[in-house]
């Protein structure tokens, strides 16, 4: 009780997990990760982003490894290497990333990539530069305009969708999803289709408040979430940039 009261009292944001075998009665209280996800490079932005994220006390950080590229038919983001050294030499450690796969017909004329080549190409990058990224998370989101992205109708983009997730499951890799209830519909036909909700979920929740046991609104099979995206577009209040940002459980 102590222990909630004073989480109450600092602001901080605790996740429950499970108790030590050896005592089994009682929860251990653990504090959610500050952290945050990029897509574009932050230098220019500020030259010390990254060492003053560090300084400030943000614990995790997700960058975009993969990107639509759909004049391409995907592609590693360039911005991807740099970005994962400049974070460690900063002091990260706990560092994921993200891939957005270029999925579907596309206005360019150039084909997607088959899923493999792109999750291939993103493997090789990592294992070619030795990255210690701790998890991929795989980006299902539409999009239209310059890049068509799940828009092929519910029926194609759910066949569409498990079969990204079936070539997730051949690279030894831990993946999540990362998706948000208020697109889901749009893709699949109704919130309850399951792409895969065995993976962990980090849930987009644009209400800019911090905690994964904030999050509330569930689709698609998942009933809890490893990570909130509580704060879309905008800058870390300390270092300024350009940052999503987001709570992930310990």
């Amino acid at each position: 009780m102590f222990v909630l009261l004073f989480a109450l009292v600092l602001g901080t944001n605790f996740a429950s997990v499970s108790a030590s075998p050896s005592d089994s009665t009682q929860s251990v209280l653990q504090p959610d990760l500050r952290g945050f996800d990029v897509s574009r490079a932050q230098a220019g932005l500020n030259p010390r982003f990254w060492a003053c994220a560090f300084e400030a006390g943000y614990e995790k950080v997700v960058i975009r490894a993969y990107q639509q590229a759909c004049g391409s038919g995907g592609r590693v983001d360039p911005n991807f290497v740099p970005a994962y050294r400049a974070a460690t030499g900063a002091g990260f450690t706990n560092i994921d990333a993200y891939m957005f796969p270029c999925v579907g017909d596309q206005p360019t004329g150039v084909p997607c990539k088959a899923p493999e080549d792109q999750v291939q190409e993103l493997i090789d990058t990592i294992n070619s530069n030795g990255m210690n990224i701790q998890r991929l998370w795989f980006d299902i989101e539409p999009t239209t305009g310059v890049c068509n992205a799940w828009q092929l109708g519910a029926d194609a983009n759910l066949q569409t969708a498990r079969a990204w997730i079936d070539v997730l499951g051949t690279t030894a890799r831990d993946w999540g999803i990362y998706a948000n209830r208020g697109q889901w519909s749009g893709m699949f036909g109704n919130l309850g289709v399951d792409v895969a909700s065995d993976l962990p979920l980090w849930a987009v929740q644009f209400d800019r408040v911090p905690g994964v046991s904030t999050v509330t609104r569930f689709f698609g099979g998942w009933t809890s979430a490893q990570a909130k995206q509580f704060w879309l577009d905008t800058s870390l209040p300390e270092c300024g940039g350009s940052v999503d940002r987001d709570s992930f459980l310990s």
